[in-house]
């Protein structure tokens, strides 16, 4: 029988240690992943009212009246709130609504797509797949007021 502090008993607690540091990793790098997408998920959801504010002030412009210079308001809007995520690498929108009539609400959707960095978590957070496309919306009532620059 060997003692307790033996080169034995100190070689299975290195075995033991290995197999229950994999799967911590694992989780770890699960969860940092998973953080990565639902910062991506929030930015987009804020890029999303910035654009519908920018839509629905941008019309009123003289230089960008109407639909087009909503859209590209928006859409400079959204890039600029979602380029703090270095992850996601391209971003569009599309607005419904504005037009120079008001009192209509003004729809814009934002569309990101989001690289999943993590490779061995990317199939569970990404879907299997390298990038994963994350679309929210946002209204606001144009309210028949143009502002005046």
């Amino acid at each position: 029988m060997m003692p307790a502090g033996s080169r034995a008993t100190r070689g299975a607690v290195y075995v033991e240690f290995m197999i229950a540091v994999v799967p911590l990793f694992m989780v770890f790098w699960g969860l940092m992943q998973l953080n990565g997408f639902l910062v991506a998920d929030l930015v987009t959801r804020h890029a999303a009212v910035n654009a519908v504010r920018a839509a629905i002030v941008c019309d009123s412009d003289e230089k960008t009246k109407g639909e087009s210079g909503a859209v590209e308001c928006a859409t400079e809007a959204a890039k600029m709130t979602t380029k703090a995520v270095q992850s996601i690498e391209t971003t569009t929108v599309t607005v419904r609504g504005a037009s120079e009539s008001g009192n209509a609400p003004v729809i814009a959707q934002v569309s990101a797509t989001y690289h999943c960095q993590v490779p061995l978590m990317a199939r569970v957070v990404c879907g299997g797949s390298d990038s994963r496309v994350i679309v929210r919306e946002a209204t606001l009532p144009n309210q028949g007021h143009y502002y005046k620059f």
